[in-house]
């Protein structure tokens, strides 16, 4: 589990690039800055949503929501689904869920929709991009393939035999802190 943020390992973890100097939430500098698109209540009740970089100390305190965090809330409710949970623990495990999801920073970038797998009724860890092609071919042909759920890899993700994607990038790879298991999603531009 990630140091920083728990649902990103610690080598997997960017942040910001030169652009951004502050902090879009709390307008500090000099501190580091990850990326999030997203939305702010602030203390008067108004709502800012032109937030881009945020510090880790807004991430953890402050009333963040992913821009279009609906989408990824229908897949947390379809996994929930799928255990054997009441009500009431299913309400509970989506709060929790949606609380960790909104306080870490979009790392990584899914480019189509935010998809990071689920598993033992939990939101996995983000353990980083393949680095070149063999390790590409490690997380492909061994992890299992997550799109809004557990799915059947195309054949044409056979990246070995079809080449790899344009950008390494396109493949994430993520493993479930409680049970082990490796995943990958495959958003490709």
């Amino acid at each position: 589990m990630g140091q920083l943020f728990e649902l990103i390992s610690n080598q997997a973890v960017k942040n910001l690039d030169d652009g951004y100097t502050e902090c879009h939430v709390c307008q500090k500098t000099g501190v580091d800055l990850y990326p999030y698109q997203g939305k702010v209540t602030l203390e008067d009740g108004t709502v800012d949503d032109g937030i881009y970089a945020v510090c880790y100390e807004c991430l953890k305190t402050k009333p963040l929501v992913h821009t279009c965090d609906f989408l990824y809330m229908e897949t947390i409710e379809k996994h929930l689904d799928s255990q054997s949970l009441t009500k009431v623990q299913k309400a509970e495990h989506k709060e929790i869920l949606a609380k960790k999801y909104n306080q870490s920073p979009d790392i990584p970038l899914f480019l189509q929709r935010p998809d990071q797998p689920l598993c033992c009724k939990d939101i996995t860890e983000f353990t980083g991009y393949p680095g070149n092609d063999e390790e590409l071919y490690k997380i492909s042909e061994n992890n299992i393939y997550w799109e809004e759920g557990i799915k059947e890899k195309s054949k044409y993700y056979d990246f070995r035999k079809y080449g790899s994607p344009e950008s390494l990038h396109e493949i994430a790879s993520f493993e479930c802190r409680h049970c082990g298991k490796k995943y990958f999603t495959f958003q490709f531009t």
